[in-house]
């Protein structure tokens, strides 16, 4: 089955995220530190990094899924400012039930340092586009 989320979420283009790496329960993303996507203070905008997670989970969890995995909840614990470029979101399946599975997201800047961590629940629908 095809990854939905890597042919057709519009957002991932429009952020110019690309996708290095996925694989069932993994998926790795980066996107440039454009300015359009900083805050007033010129870090990576705190909704850029969440983005950026969000998309990390949504390609891994639906890669060669039945149906589609969609988000139950997130959280988000920013850690430090992400300064520099490009941003890279590694995402890894925890716990992969018959429909609930948890994902942890980690975001790094371009030096390496984790600036954001997140906890994402999906829930795996029979739903098909």
């Amino acid at each position: 089955m095809s990854n939905p989320v890597v042919e057709r979420d519009q957002l991932l283009r429009l952020m110019h995220m690309k996708v290095e790496e996925v694989r069932p329960g993994y998926a790795k993303i980066s996107m440039p530190l454009a300015d359009e996507v900083k805050n007033g203070m010129g870090f990576a905008h705190g909704g850029t990094i969440f983005t950026l997670a969000d998309i990390a989970f949504g390609v891994a969890a639906n890669e060669n899924s039945q149906g589609f995995v969609v988000t139950l909840s997130t959280s988000i614990e920013y850690l430090r400012p992400g300064a520099i470029g490009p941003l890279v979101a590694e995402a890894n399946v925890v716990r992969q039930g018959r429909h609930v599975q948890n994902y942890e997201v980690k975001v790094f800047d371009g030096q390496g340092e984790l600036i954001a961590r997140t906890m994402a629940q999906g829930y795996q629908t029979t739903l098909q586009a």
